[in-house]
C-alpha cells in the first residue's frame, strides 16, 4: 500500500484484496475509500509496477547494510525473478513478515546452506506470484462490483472507476499494455535467470504467465462490458489476439503439456468473448432496428468497418475464429452501404465449417464460465446470448449448418437460457425473432422434434420461479400436436375445404396407454414435405392438450418396454424420458406448487428407478435425473418419499437389527442394494460417479427432517454403507475428473456433519425395552474406530502446502475449482472431527483417531498431525480454513491429554509468530482473530507450556524474587502485547476492535485471571492503559437490542461486560483492597461516582426481562448464552463486593436495595415467561443471588415489608406454573427466612400480622404442592434432584417456624396449617424418612418446627390429634445408636459449637428431639397427653435406662444431650407420679434408681476437676491406680480448668438440675412435711441413705445425703468462688476462662437450691419416719447439721467476697470430729445473719439456716 511519503509499496496486495473484498469483517466505507485513494497508483499501474533489473548488479543494495549471505541471496532472487533489486529487497521483507515459516533466528542458518536457500527462494517466488495475482484480483473486484448495488463498497468502487485517472483511460491502457508485455515475455532459462531456473521452475513460470494472462483478460472483458474502448485500442487488441493466435501461439508452447492446455483454451475463449463484447451487440441490435449504424461507437465510420473487415478476412484457420466469422457475417447482412452478401455468405460458411456452435458450447461448459453467481459466468452467457440473438435474427435456423450444428446450437441456447438475466430478456422479447423464434419453432414442431422443446423448457424453468411458472402454464395448454402424416391411416382422415387441411374422422390414440387422445373432428395442416433426407410430410394438429399428460404417456411407453425385457428398451425412448424427467425436476425446483399436477409422473419415477436399477447396463443419466427429482420432492414430503424410495430396491438395507455398537465392525446384515452393483459395476469402471453424487445429495436432504420427526434411524443402513463402502475407499477410486473425488468426499462428510450437529427434537414412545444404538452413535463410533476415521484424518492432514498446490492447479482464484473444492472438504472435516471429540461417550475406550491425534508418528520424519493442523494458519486464500483449524485445536486442547507444544516440535516458534502476525493484521478475517483468541483462552488452563510460549513474559536476572517480580517485562513477540494493542480503549467499538473481537480479548484476559497466571497478571497490571482498556466497557451504555437487526453486536457487548465483571471480581478477591493498583482504584472510583453500577443493575434486569419474553427457544449450548454469562458475572461481582469491602466501590444502602429490587423484578419476569431450559436456569441463579444478597444486605432494606411481599408474590407466581422448580423456590424462601430472622433479632421494621400470615400461607402452599414430590429413600443421593426437593421442604419449615415465632396469636396460623394438612403430611414424611434413615436435614428441621408448634396449647393439641404417637413412637426406635468410647476421640477434635451441633444434628439427635417433643407436649397438654407419654415411656424405657447408665461412663456430647432430654421428659412425667405408679410401677422404680446413681456419678465428676480433664483428653482411663492418684491430686490441688472442662461441667450441672427437679416429685413437699404431722409417709419412700461420705467414681454405693451435700458444698459453692480474684493476683493476669463466663450463676444456684430442698425434705421424711430408730435420727441430725454448717460458712465467705478457704479433707471419706460435733451452735453463731438477710437471692438460704437451727439442732 502507499506509504506516508507517497511512494508505492509493491506488496501487501493480499491485505488490500481482503480489505476491498469485505473478507472477514466489513470495514468502514471511509477506510476503504482512503485505502483505494492511497493505492490508486498501484492499482492503475498493475503488474507494470514490478520493474526489471535496470543497473549494475548489487549497486542498489549497497545502502541497505545487509549481511553477506542476505545480499547474495537477494541478488540471486533478483536474477531468478527478473525483478529489480530494490523490489526484490521489499519482496523479501514482506515475505519474512507474512509467509516465512521459520523463526527469525533460523534465517541466517537457512541462508548459509545452499540447499535450504534454494528452497527458500522457491517459497519467495511463490509469494511473489501470489502477490501479483492478488493485485490483479483487487482490480477485478473493483471492475466487477462498481455497479453491483449489493456490494457494501459499491459507492467507493464507483468513485474510483469514475475518477479522472480511470476515466482518462489509464486503467484500460495498463491492461492492454500489461497483456501485451506478458504474452510476449521471453521464456526464462538458467543462463538468463540464474541456476535456480531449472526445468521445474520453467514450467511453473509458464503456468504463472498463463494464469496472469487469464486474470488480465477477465478484467479486460468485464471492463469492455461497461466501457467502450478507443478505436486504436480495439485494433491493437485485435492485432494482439491475432498475433497471439487467440492463446495458442505462446512463446513457450513447446513446454506446454496437457495440464496447461485448459489455460491456453481459456485465454482463447476470453479473447473471443472480448472481441464479441467490443462490438457492443446490444447497440448493434438497436442500430439494426433503426436501420443505421451512425450511433455505434465503432461501426459508424465506413473506414473503420472496412479496416475491421480486412482483419477478419485474415481469420478462418482456427476453431476460435468461428464466432468472429459468424458475427461478422451477420454484420455484413446489416452493414448498410458496406453490406456485402457475398462476404456474409463466405464468413457464414467459414463459421459453419469451423463448428462455431460446438465451440461456443465448449466455451460455456469450461471454467470459469460455469461458476454459478459469478460475474464472468453471467457476462459470458449474456455475450453469447446477444450473439445468438443477432445471428438468429439475421439467418434462418435451418441455414446454420447440419443437424449436428443445429443440436449444438440448441445446447448453447439451453445453457444461456439458464441464466437469470437471459431468461428475463427472453420473456421480454417474446417469440418474434432471435432465440424466441427458435423456441417457438420447437414448440410448433413438438412432439415430432421432442428433445429441443423439452430442453428449452427445462433450461427456462431452472432459471427463476417466475420463468418456471410460465413454462408450467405453457405446457399445461399446448396448442399444436405435430407428427408425420404417415402415422395416420388414410381411413381415419378426411379433407376439408382448405388446402392441405385434414380432419380426423375417429378418435386417435398416439400412445398405447389410451391416456392421450386426439378427438374426432380435430383439424390439422400439412406444413412441409420434410427435409431433403426425409420426404415424409408433416401434419400439425390444431388441438389444445396438456403436455404433462403427453410426457406421462412417454414414461409409460418406456415402462412397457422395460417390462418386456432389457433388450426391448429403445435408446431413443430412454433419452425422451430422461429429458422429460429433467423438465419435471426443473419445474418442481422453482415452482413446488405444481407437484399436484405431477402425481402420476412422480409415481412412474419410482417405478423407473425400481425397474432400471436392476439392469446389467442401466441408463445412468435417466437414473440420475430420477434421483434428483426425488431429492427435490423430499424437501416437501420427506417421509413419503423415503417410504417410496425404499420400495425401489436402490438403497442399501439391513436384514437384521443392530443391537449394539460392536456389530458395526462386522457389517453383518448390511446389504448394498442395487446401488452397490451400479457403483462397482458401472461407475468405478467408467470413473464417473453421477449416481453416487445424486444418492449422497438425496440422503443429505433427508437428515434434518428425519431428526425433527425422530425417524433418523431409518437412514441407518444408508449411513452404514457410506461409512463402510464409500468414505473409507473413495480416494482409491478411478476418477475422470479429480474435482469429483473432492465433491464425493465433501458430500459424505457433510452427511456426517448434519447427523452429528442434529439433536432429536421429538420423543416417541419406546417400542421395546431393548436399547438399540442411534444413527448418531453409529456415526461417532464408526468415525472413531473404523477406517472411516483414518480417511477423515487423512483429509485433515492434507496440509496447507497441498492446498496451495491445488489452488495453483485450479488456474484461477475462483471459487469453483479443485482447489476450492479441497478447501471446502477440509473445512467440513474440521467441523466433523470437532463434533466427534465433543460427542464421544466417556464409556468408550481410547479410539484409533484419538491415538493418532495424541501419539507421535511412527516414522520420525513424518510431521505430527497436530502440527499439520496448526500450520493451516499459513493458508491465506480462504480465512475460514485456518479459523476452523483453530477451533479444532481449541477442542483438542480441552479433551486430549497431550501437549500441543510438543506436537509442534521445532516449528513451534514459527507457528506462534504466524498466529500473532495474523492476530494483529489489520485486514485479517475477524472470525479468525476471534478463533485464535478463544484458542489461547483455552490454553491458559489446558496447555500451560504452549500458553507460556505465547505469553513470553521475561524475568530479569535479579537476586531477589521480589525484585524480579517488579522487573517482569513482555517479550518482543508476545500475545499480551498484541491483545493490549487490539483492546485499547480508543479502538473499542470501532472497526479496529469491533464487539466480537473485544469480547474475545476480554475472554482471554479473564482466562489469565481465572487461571491465576501470576506472571502475566503482574506484568499486565503495570501497563499504563491496561485497566483503562479493561474497564472501558463498564463506562459505555449497551446498544438497544430492539433497534439491532443483528443481535450479534448486543450479545457480544453483554458478554464483554460479563468478562470485565469477572476480571474485577477475581482481582478484588485475590488482591487486598488496600493493595489494588492505583490506576485501578482511580477507575473504580470513577465508576462509583458516575453511578455505573446503578446502570448495570438496570441492564441486568432488562436482560432478564427480555429473555423471559423470548418465544424462540435458545440453542442447546446454554453455557455461552450472553444473558446467562452476564448474570453469573454480576453474581460473582456482587458476592465479592458483599464479602470484601472495597473503599472505591462502597455501595450505599439505597443502591443495595435497588440491586435487590431489580433482581426480584427480573426473577418475576422469568417466572412468568416461557419455561424453557435457559429461563429456568436464569431463574435459579437469580433466586440464589437474591438469597445471598438479602442475607448480607438485609439491614440495607428500608422497606422490608415491600421486599417480603415481592418475594412472596414471586413464590406464588412460580407455584402457578405447571411444574414446581425446587432450586428456584429455595432461594426465594431462604430470602424470606433471612428477612424474618433479621426482623425478629433486631426488633426493627416489625411486620404486621397480615403480612406474616400471607407469608405463612405461601409456605404452606409450597409444602402442600411439593410434599408428594419428595423422593424415595433410594433416590436420595448427594446432588440429586430428590435432595433439592428436601432442601426446599427444609426451608419451608424454617419459614413456618420464623412466622410462628413472630405471630403471637396461635389462632391466626394454626388454621392455615390445618387447612393445608401440613402437620399430618409432615408427620407421614418424617416417619418414612426415619424408618429409612434418609433425609436427616429434613427430619431434623421438621422436629424443630414441631417443637415450636408444641409450645402452644392449640398447636400441641393439633400434633396429638394428627397422630404424633402413631407416627413417631415406634419409628424412632430405629434411631438408637451404640455409643462407644471409641467415638470420643473424634468428638474431642471438635470445638464446643461443633460438638453441640454434632450431637443434635444426627439421627441420635433426632431421637433426642423426639423425647424433647414429647416432653414439651406433655408439659403443655398435661393430662390429655398423659396416655401417649406412657406409651412412649413403655416403648423407650430400656433406652432411657441405658442412656443414664452410659452417661456415667461416657461424657460425650450426644450422650449428655440424650440424658438431658430424657431427664426433662421424666421430670415432666413425674408430675403425674400417682398415675405413673398405677400405669407402670416397675418403670418408676427403675428410672428413679437410674437417675439417682447418675446424679451420684456426676457429682463425683464435678468434684474431680483434674480427673475430669484427664478423662476428656484421654478417654476413659483403665488404670485404677492412675485413677486413684488423679482423684487424690484433684482433691488437694487448686485446679485451673480448661474451657472444655467447664463446658462439660455446665452440661453435667444442667442434667443435675433436671434430675433434682424430677426427684423433688419423689420426696414430700417440704413445707407440708414440716408442718403437717398426719401426712401419708408411705407415699414417699426415702431414697437417700443415711451416710455422708463424698461420692466416688470407682466405687458404686447407694446414693446418700453425702452425695447431695457434696454437690452443694464441694461443687456449687466452689464454682461460685472460682471466679473470685486471688489475693496478690491481677484480675487480668490469668488467661483461663472465668467459670461464670461458661457456667451461669443462676444454673449453679438452681442446682444448689434443688439439692438443698431434697436434702431437707428427705431429712424430714426420715426424722418423721416412726420406723427409723432414734440413734439413726440422732446421727442424721448431727452429721447433716455439720455438713450444712460447713456449707453456710463457705456461703458466708462467698457473700463477703473473701478469700475462699474451703476445707480440704485429706481423704474422700470425711470422719466427723467429736469436738466439732459437740459444738454446732458455735459454728452456727459464727455465721452472720445480717449478710444472709441483705441479699434478696439469699432468701432460700436463710430458710436453710433456719432449718438447720430449728430442725438439726
Amino acid at each position: 500500500m502507499e506509504g506516508d511519503s507517497g511512494t508505492i509499496s509493491s506488496f501487501g496486495n493480499r491485505s488490500l484484496c481482503q480489505l476491498i473484498n469485505g473478507t472477514g469483517v466489513l470495514r468502514p466505507q471511509e477506510l476503504v475509500d482512503r485505502e483505494l485513494q492511497r493505492s490508486k497508483k498501484k492499482i492503475i499501474a498493475g503488474l507494470s509496477l514490478y520493474k526489471k533489473p535496470r543497473c549494475v548488479q548489487g549497486e542498489l543494495l549497497k545502502g541497505k547494510k545487509l549481511k553477506k549471505a542476505s545480499e547474495e541471496f537477494l541478488l540471486k532472487m533478483s536474477s531468478f525473478l527478473g525483478l529489480d533489486e530494490l523490489e526484490t529487497y521489499e519482496l523479501f521483507t514482506s515475505f519474512l513478515s507474512n509467509d516465512y515459516r521459520g523463526s527469525k533466528k533460523d534465517l541466517q542458518h537457512v541462508l548459509g546452506s545452499e540447499r535450504l536457500a534454494h528452497a527458500l527462494a522457491y517459497k519467495v517466488r511463490d509469494y511473489y506470484f501470489n502477490e501479483r495475482l492478488y493485485l490483479l484480483q483487487s482490480i477485478k473486484v473493483i471492475v466487477n462490483s462498481w455497479q453491483n448495488n449489493v456490494h457494501p463498497f459499491q459507492r467507493e468502487f464507483e468513485k474510483f472507476i469514475k475518477s479522472e485517472e480511470v476515466i482518462s483511460g489509464n486503467l484500460q491502457r495498463m491492461l492492454v499494455e500489461t497483456l501485451q508485455q506478458i504474452s510476449q515475455e521471453p521464456y526464462p532459462t538458467w543462463e538468463t535467470n540464474s541456476i535456480l531456473m531449472n526445468e521445474r521452475q520453467m514450467y511453473l513460470w509458464a503456468q504463472e504467465n498463463l494464469r496472469e494472462q487469464c486474470e488480465i483478460l477477465e478484467i479486460l472483458y468485464i471492463y469492455v462490458k461497461d466501457f467502450d474502448l478507443p478505436e486504436e485500442q480495439v485494433f491493437k487488441l485485435l492485432e494482439l489476439f491475432k498475433r497471439h493466435g487467440f492463446g495458442r501461439l505462446q512463446n513457450y508452447k513447446h513446454v506446454l503439456d496437457d495440464s496447461l492446455v485448459f489455460l491456453v483454451k481459456r485465454i482463447g475463449y476470453l479473447e473471443v468473448l472480448i472481441f464479441i463484447e467490443m462490438m457492443d451487440l446490444e447497440s448493434v441490435q438497436g442500430c439494426i432496428e433503426r436501420g443505421s449504424f451512425s450511433e455505434h461507437f465503432l461501426l459508424k465510420d465506413k473506414e473503420t468497418f472496412l479496416k475491421l473487415d480486412k482483419i477478419i478476412q485474415t481469420l478462418g484457420a482456427e476453431e476460435s475464429h468461428g464466432p468472429l466469422l459468424l458475427l461478422w457475417s451477420a454484420m455484413h447482412m446489416f452493414g448498410g452501404e458496406v453490406s456485402d452478401f457475398t462476404m456474409a455468405r463466405k464468413y457464414g460458411n467459414g463459421a459453419i465449417h469451423l463448428h462455431t456452435f460446438h465451440y461456443l458450447y465448449n466455451l460455456l461448459k469450461s471454467e470459469p464460465f460455469t461458476e454459478e453467481n459469478s460475474m464472468i459466468c453471467s457476462v459470458s452467457h449474456h455475450t453469447v446470448y446477444n450473439l445468438l440473438v443477432l445471428v438468429l435474427s439475421t439467418f434462418d435456423e435451418h441455414t446454420l449448418g447440419s443437424d449436428q450444428d443445429a443440436q449444438a446450437l440448441h445446447r448453447v441456447i439451453c445453457l444461456v437460457l439458464k441464466q437469470v438475466i437471459v431468461s428475463e430478456d427472453f420473456w421480454d422479447k417474446g417469440s418474434d425473432a432471435g432465440v424466441g423464434g427458435v423456441f417457438h419453432s420447437a414448440l410448433l414442431r413438438f412432439p415430432l422434434y421432442f428433445s429441443s422443446f423439452v430442453q428449452f423448457s427445462a433450461a427456462l424453468a431452472s432459471s427463476t420461479p417466475n420463468s418456471a411458472e410460465r413454462v408450467f402454464h405453457i405446457w399445461k395448454q399446448l396448442q399444436r400436436y405435430t407428427e408425420y402424416l404417415d402415422c395416420n391411416h388414410s381411413s381415419d382422415l378426411t379433407s376439408t375445404k382448405e388446402i392441405n387441411e385434414w380432419k380426423l374422422v375417429v378418435n386417435k390414440s398416439p400412445y398405447p396407454s389410451k391416456g392421450f387422445i386426439l378427438n374426432a373432428g380435430t383439424k390439422g395442416k400439412i406444413l412441409t414435405m420434410g427435409t431433403k433426407h426425409d420426404a415424409s410430410p408433416i401434419i400439425q394438429w390444431y388441438v389444445t392438450y396438456s403436455g404433462w399428460d403427453l410426457l406421462l404417456c412417454e414414461v409409460e411407453v418406456l415402462l412397457d418396454q422395460v417390462a418386456q425385457g432389457s433388450g426391448m428398451v429403445s435408446p431413443t425412448q430412454t433419452d425422451k424420458v430422461t429429458l422429460a424427467i429433467e423438465l419435471v425436476n426443473a419445474v418442481l425446483k422453482n415452482h413446488p406448487e405444481s407437484q399436484r399436477e405431477f402425481e402420476a409422473i412422480i409415481h412412474c419415477i419410482y417405478t423407473l428407478i425400481h425397474r432400471f436399477v436392476r439392469l446389467f447396463h442401466p441408463p445412468v443419466t435417466l437414473i440420475v435425473q430420477c434421483i434428483e427429482c426425488v431429492t427435490c420432492l423430499a424437501k416437501q414430503n420427506p417421509v413419503k418419499v423415503w417410504h417410496d424410495m425404499k420400495q425401489t430396491g436402490l438403497l442399501p438395507y439391513l436384514t437384521e437389527n443392530i443391537d449394539n455398537i460392536a456389530e458395526i465392525l462386522s457389517g453383518q446384515g448390511l446389504m448394498a442394494g442395487c446401488y452397490g452393483n451400479m457403483l462397482f459395476g458401472v461407475e468405478c469402471i467408467e470413473g464417473l460417479y453421477p449416481i453416487t453424487t445424486a444418492i449422497l445429495e438425496f440422503i443429505s436432504n433427508l437428515i434434518q427432517p428425519f431428526f425433527q420427526e425422530s425417524m433418523e434411524n431409518e437412514l441407518m443402513a444408508s449411513i452404514m454403507y457410506i461409512l463402510r463402502e464409500i468414505f473409507p475407499v473413495f480416494q482409491k477410486w478411478r476418477f475422470y475428473k479429480l474435482k469429483t473425488r473432492e465433491l464425493i468426499g465433501r458430500k459424505c462428510v457433510d452427511i456426517f456433519h448434519k447427523i452429528l450437529v442434529n439433536t432429536i427434537t421429538k420423543t416417541k414412545p419406546a417400542e421395546s425395552t431393548l436399547k438399540r444404538p442411534k444413527v448418531q452413535e453409529i456415526v461417532v463410533y464408526s468415525l472413531l474406530f473404523t477406517e472411516a476415521g483414518q480417511t477423515l484424518l487423512g483429509i485433515i492432514a492434507t496440509g496447507s502446502d497441498n492446498v496451495d498446490l491445488a489452488l495453483v492447479q485450479q488456474g484461477s482464484m475462483a471459487e469453483d475449482g479443485i482447489g476450492s473444492e479441497t478447501i471446502r472438504l477440509i473445512q467440513i472435516s474440521f467441523s466433523v472431527l470437532n463434533q466427534l471429540l465433543l460427542l464421544k461417550s466417556p464409556d468408550l475406550p481410547l479410539s484409533p483417531v484419538e491415538s493418532a491425534l495424541s501419539s507421535q508418528p511412527v516414522v520420525r520424519q513424518n510431521q505430527h498431525i497436530i502440527a499439520t493442523i496448526a500450520q493451516y494458519i499459513y493458508h491465506k486464500h480462504n480465512p475460514r480454513l485456518p479459523m476452523l483449524a483453530c477451533l479444532l485445536l481449541k477442542r483438542l486442547a480441552v479433551v486430549s491429554k497431550m501437549s500441543i507444544l510438543s506436537c509442534l516440535g521445532g516449528s513451534a516458534e514459527s507457528v506462534r509468530d504466524m498466529y500473532l502476525n495474523r492476530l494483529q493484521g489489520t485486514t485479517e478475517d475477524l472470525r479468525l482473530k476471534v478463533a485464535i483468541l478463544e484458542f489461547l483462552s483455552v490454553c491458559v488452563e489446558a496447555q500451560p507450556g504452549l500458553i507460556e510460549m505465547f505469553l513470553n513474559v521475561q524475568l530479569t536476572d535479579s537476586t531477589s524474587s521480589e525484585a524480579a517480580r517488579k522487573d517482569l517485562s513482555i517479550g518482543k513477540i508476545s500475545c499480551l502485547q498484541t491483545v493490549l494493542r487490539l483492546m485499547e480503549a480508543e479502538k473499542q467499538m470501532t472497526y479496529k476492535c469491533p464487539p466480537d473481537l473485544l469480547c474475545a480479548c476480554m475472554e482471554f484476559i479473564h482466562s489469565l485471571w481465572s487461571g491465576h497466571r501470576e506472571t502475566a497478571m503482574s506484568v499486565l497490571r503495570t501497563c499504563d492503559k491496561f485497566w483503562l482498556s479493561v474497564c472501558a466497557p463498564l463506562t459505555r451504555d449497551l446498544v438497544d437490542s430492539r433497534e439491532q437487526l443483528d443481535m450479534g453486536l448486543y450479545t457480544h457487548q453483554v458478554k464483554t461486560v460479563s468478562h470485565v465483571m469477572d476480571i474485577l471480581a477475581e482481582e478484588i478477591f485475590c488482591v487486598a483492597s488496600g493493595k489494588l493498583d492505583e490506576k485501578l482504584k482511580k477507575i473504580l472510583t470513577g465508576i462509583n461516582s458516575t453511578n455505573r453500577l446503578k446502570y448495570w443493575t438496570g441492564e441486568v434486569r432488562n436482560c432478564l426481562v427480555e429473555e423471559a419474553n423470548q418465544t424462540i427457544p435458545p440453542a442447546d449450548d446454554l453455557s455461552d448464552h450472553h444473558t446467562l454469562k452476564l448474570l453469573i458475572a454480576w453474581k460473582n461481582f456482587l458476592i465479592t463486593l458483599s464479602r470484601l469491602q472495597v473503599e472505591q466501590l462502597k455501595l450505599d444502602n439505597h443502591l443495595k436495595e435497588i440491586i435487590i429490587i431489580d433482581l426480584i423484578e427480573g426473577l418475576r419476569a422469568l417466572i412468568n415467561g416461557s419455561s424453557n431450559a435457559l429461563n429456568v436456569k436464569l431463574a435459579k441463579i437469580t433466586s440464589a443471588l437474591i438469597f445471598r444478597l438479602i442475607k448480607s444486605w438485609t439491614s440495607a432494606l428500608s422497606m422490608v415489608k415491600r421486599t417480603v411481599k415481592d418475594v412472596q408474590t414471586a413464590i406464588i407466581e412460580a407455584l402457578s406454573n405447571a411444574s414446581v422448580v425446587p432450586s428456584l423456590q429455595i432461594g426465594m424462601i431462604g430470602s424470606l427466612v433471612s428477612m424474618l430472622q433479621h426482623v425478629r433479632l433486631n426488633k426493627s421494621n416489625r411486620l404486621d400480622a397480615d403480612t406474616l400470615l400471607v407469608v405463612f400461607q405461601t409456605a404452606c402452599e409450597v409444602i402442600h404442592q411439593s410434599i408428594f414430590q419428595l423422593p424415595s429413600a433410594k433416590d436420595l443421593t448427594p446432588g440429586s434432584s430428590g435432595e433439592v426437593w428436601l432442601k426446599m421442604q427444609v426451608l419451608c419449615c424454617c419459614l413456618l417456624e420464623e412466622v410462628i415465632l413472630q405471630l403471637p396469636m396461635v389462632s391466626s396460623w394454626l388454621p392455615v396449617l390445618q387447612e393445608h394438612l401440613i402437620i399430618s403430611s409432615l408427620l407421614s414424611s418424617v416417619e418414612y424418612f426415619i424408618k429409612g434413615k434418609h433425609g436427616l436435614n429434613f427430619v431434623h428441621t421438621v422436629m424443630l418446627l414441631f417443637l415450636t408448634i408444641a409450645k402452644h396449647e392449640k398447636g400441641a393439641e393439633s400434633l396429638a390429634l394428627n397422630g404424633l404417637t402413631q407416627h413417631l413412637c415406634l419409628a424412632v426406635t430405629n434411631l438408637y445408636e451404640d455409643l462407644e468410647p471409641s467415638a470420643l476421640k473424634q468428638s474431642m477434635k471438635l470445638n464446643a459449637k461443633q460438638r453441640e451441633n454434632s450431637a443434635t444434628f444426627s439421627w441420635h439427635g433426632v431421637y433426642c428431639l423426639t423425647v424433647d417433643l414429647y416432653s414439651t407436649v406433655l408439659l403443655v397438654l398435661k393430662f390429655s397427653f398423659l396416655e401417649d407419654a406412657f406409651h412412649f415411656l413403655g416403648a423407650h424405657q430400656d433406652r432411657m435406662i441405658q442412656c443414664f447408665e452410659l452417661s456415667k461412663v461416657l461424657l460425650q456430647e450426644n450422650v449428655l444431650f440424650e440424658a438431658e432430654k430424657t431427664c426433662d421428659f421424666i421430670s415432666h412425667l413425674s408430675a403425674y407420679l400417682p398415675q405413673w405408679r398405677i400405669s407402670s410401677p416397675n418403670s418408676v422404680h427403675q428410672l428413679q434408681g437410674s437417675v439417682l446413681f447418675m446424679c451420684q456419678t456426676f457429682v463425683a465428676y464435678l468434684m474431680s476437676t483434674r480427673y475430669l480433664q484427664h478423662l476428656l483428653e484421654n478417654r476413659a482411663p483403665e488404670d485404677h491406680v492412675a485413677r486413684q492418684r488423679l482423684q487424690q491430686q484433684s482433691s488437694i490441688e487448686e485446679d485451673l480448668p480448661t474451657k472444655n472442662v467447664l463446658l462439660v461441667k455446665k452440661r453435667l450441672l444442667e442434667i443435675l438440675g433436671r434430675a433434682f427437679s424430677m426427684l423433688r416429685y419423689f420426696t414430700p413437699e417440704l413445707c407440708e412435711i414440716l408442718y403437717e404431722r398426719n401426712m401419708d409417709y408411705v407415699e414417699h419412700q426415702p431414697f437417700l441413705a443415711v451416710a455422708f461420705t463424698a461420692p466416688s467414681i470407682d466405687q458404686e454405693c447407694l446414693p446418700s445425703f453425702g452425695t447431695l451435700t457434696s454437690c452443694v458444698r464441694d461443687v456449687c459453692v466452689r464454682l461460685l468462688t472460682k471466679h473470685e480474684v486471688r489475693p496478690g493476683h491481677s484480675p487480668h493476669s490469668s488467661t483461663d476462662t472465668s467459670v461464670l463466663d461458661v457456667i451461669p450463676k443462676p444454673l449453679i444456684m438452681f442446682v444448689m437450691e434443688n439439692a438443698l430442698y431434697i436434702v431437707m425434705s428427705q431429712a424430714m421424711r426420715l426424722l418423721r419416719d416412726p420406723g427409723l430408730v432414734q440413734t439413726d435420727k440422732q446421727l442424721l441430725k448431727r452429721e447433716l447439721g455439720t455438713e450444712m454448717n460447713y456449707f453456710l460458712m463457705e456461703l458466708q465467705r462467698y457473700l463477703k467476697r473473701g478469700a475462699p478457704t474451703s476445707p480440704s479433707p485429706g481423704s474422700t471419706h470425711r470422719q466427723t470430729s467429736p469436738k466439732m460435733a459437740a459444738t454446732p451452735n458455735i459454728l452456727g453463731r459464727s455465721i452472720s445473719q445480717t449478710a444472709l438477710m441483705s441479699s434478696p437471692e439469699m432468701e432460700f438460704f436463710k430458710f436453710v439456716q433456719e432449718f438447720v437451727s430449728a430442725v438439726l439442732k
